[in-house]
Formats: C-alpha cells, sequence, structure tokens
C-alpha cells in the first residue's frame, strides 16, 4: 500500500514544460568570469558540459606542458624506458632558456621521472626541453632504423631533438582529435603558435590524468630531486607547485601557465563526491583572479548539474542529454 502510494503521489507531480526548463536554466546563469575562454569538461571524458568561447583558438603558455607530459609518458611505455632509473643531461639549449625554470644548469643530469617534476611543479622550460630532446633522439634513432638502407633522409631525421619531439607532439594532437590544437615548441615560452582552445584543453586533461604517475606528479605541492652537476657533484633540487588550487575543494592537479600575450591560465582536476571535473581558464584578468573563478564555476556547475538532474527525474520527456543542450545558456 506504502508503495503504491509514492506511486501514485509521484504520478501526480508535475512535469515540466520546456518553457519552464528555460526559465530554471536562465536563472542559474554562470558566475561573472574575467578568462577569455573558459571550460567545464566531464573528468571520465573530456567532454565539454559548460563553456564560454570554449572553442576559441587561444595561445596557451606552460599548458604545453601537459601534452609534454602526457606524450613522454607514452613514448616511456613504447620504448621500454624506466623513468626513474633513466638519467639525461642538460643541454645548453635547456639551461639557457628564460621564463620559469628548474634551475637547471648546464651538464647537470637528473633522471627523467625528476625532470618530469620539475616541468610540472615550478613549470621549469628548461625541463621540459631536456625531456623533450631526449625522447626526441629516441624518435629520431627509431626513425633511422624504420629507414635503414635507405639512402633517402627523411624531415623528422633532419630536425633537432626536440623538434621531432614537438612534431610528435601535433601527431599526438591528431590522434586524440584536438583539431584546434598546434605546437611550436614543448614548453609554451615564446611562442603565440602554441595554441588551443578550452575545449581540446579539457579533453587532453581527462586523458593526462588517467596516467598514475601523471596524477601522482600533478597532485605534489613541493618536491625534492637528488642530481649531479656537469663536475659529478650530488646536486638537490627543491621544487613548489605553482598550482595554488591543490588540495582546496578536491583539487588534485593539473597545471598553470602564463605569458604577457596568453595571458594567466589554468586547468584544474577537480574530484568531489558526485562529481569529476576538470576546469579551463584561458586568459584571466590577473593572476589571482585564477583561483577564485576557478571555485565559482565549481559550485554553479555543481548547481546546475543538480537541478538537471531534478528535472530530468521529473520530466521524462526531456532526459539528461536533452538537458544538456541547454549547457551554454
Amino acid at each position: 500500500l506504502r508503495y503504491f502510494g509514492k506511486m501514485l503521489l509521484k504520478s501526480m507531480q508535475p512535469c515540466y514544460s520546456q518553457i519552464e526548463i528555460r526559465k530554471i536554466l536562465t536563472g542559474l546563469s554562470p558566475p561573472f568570469i574575467s578568462a577569455k575562454s573558459w571550460a567545464i569538461a566531464d573528468g571520465r571524458t573530456g567532454q565539454v558540459l559548460f563553456g564560454r568561447a570554449d572553442t576559441d583558438k587561444r595561445e596557451i603558455a606552460s599548458l604545453t606542458k601537459i601534452m609534454t607530459a602526457h606524450l613522454a609518458l607514452r613514448l616511456s611505455l613504447i620504448h621500454n624506458v624506466d623513468l626513474c632509473q633513466t638519467y639525461t643531461t642538460a643541454s645548453e639549449r635547456a639551461a639557457s632558456v628564460g621564463g620559469t625554470t628548474a634551475t637547471l644548469k648546464e651538464g647537470d643530469k637528473l633522471s627523467l621521472i625528476d625532470l618530469m617534476h620539475g616541468m610540472l611543479l615550478p613549470s621549469g622550460n628548461d625541463a621540459a626541453i631536456a625531456v623533450a630532446e631526449y625522447f626526441g633522439r629516441l624518435l629520431i634513432k627509431q626513425k633511422v632504423k624504420e629507414k635503414e638502407g635507405n639512402s633517402k633522409v627523411t624531415h623528422s631525421e633532419s630536425l633537432s631533438p626536440e623538434m621531432a619531439f614537438v612534431m610528435e607532439m601535433n601527431n599526438m594532437a591528431k590522434q586524440l582529435k584536438l583539431s584546434e590544437t598546434l605546437f611550436w615548441n614543448s614548453h609554451g615560452l615564446y611562442s603565440y603558435c602554441n595554441r588551443s582552445t578550452a575545449a581540446d584543453l579539457g579533453r587532453l586533461a581527462s586523458l593526462a590524468m588517467r596516467d598514475a604517475t601523471f596524477r601522482d606528479i600533478v597532485n605534489k605541492k613541493t618536491y625534492i630531486a637528488i642530481g649531479y652537476s656537469a663536475e659529478g657533484k650530488e646536486k638537490e633540487y627543491f621544487w613548489q607547485n605553482t598550482n595554488k588550487m591543490l588540495g582546496k575543494g578536491g583539487c588534485n592537479g593539473v597545471k598553470t601557465g602564463v605569458t604577457e600575450t596568453a595571458g594567466p591560465c589554468l586547468v584544474t582536476s577537480i574530484r568531489l563526491k558526485a562529481f569529476y571535473f576538470i576546469i579551463v581558464l584561458l586568459n584571466s584578468k590577473t593572476m589571482d583572479a585564477r583561483w577564485d573563478e576557478i571555485g565559482k564555476l565549481k559550485e554553479w556547475a555543481v548547481e546546475r548539474l543538480k537541478q538537471i538532474d531534478r528535472i530530468s527525474r521529473r520530466s521524462k520527456k526531456y532526459k539528461r542529454k536533452v538537458l544538456r543542450t541547454f549547457k551554454h545558456i
């Protein structure tokens, strides 16, 4: 009797019309966000749930390093490279790059896993180049083996190791269907041409966060590495993560970025009890605005999705997939 009583009451609840649904969702319009582009993606799939100008191409600064790290981890599996036991030496080019660095000097020798931390925590451009050069050499060597016996030199074989790696970054972007993404270097500095969209970056970050090593690195606030100087002396490096969101409001990654022309950028992974978001901000008004705006978007997305869920339960006619078409209201 109780069961049928509940079912009767449920059947008597009014369904929402499309006009009523639109009014409800319009009432939950997004907060003011200073970023020129933003996107909230499903952390599991990378699909954009909500956004503004999320398909506009923009400079992405050090968010480039998400792809650098993702590709390096993929190549380490393909070529059976032990990141903890494999060491590489910082070149003159790596040590002399400007911008944010991991304080590498020419001739410094570190393990690849340490360089990955140096690239992703303090956003070291020098560490990014060192990683790109190591795997770039592997890619060139592989091409040489494939073309053994053929005297014709391919374009990739004539490139520097870093540029061979960057070519592979672009190949990877195509494979992942990041159609609006292009890279010209491995770190994001000095390049107007390192460009992507908030939507593409949401998908890329979602894929990168599936890797346990990547997740572990970007979720660390600090890291101490032990390497060797050019003279063979033991050398200690201390790096702090530039992502101030870590440990706050469910944030467990991913990456910051800023240049004068790209503006302050941020990609965050936020895992809550019932939700998992990747939130992307491109060209925020100020460095500090990023932290506040991530929190605002997170809270707004949770409330909006809860409202969508309530509507979809009440209105069989408008299931969740249909309601998602209102995502840009």
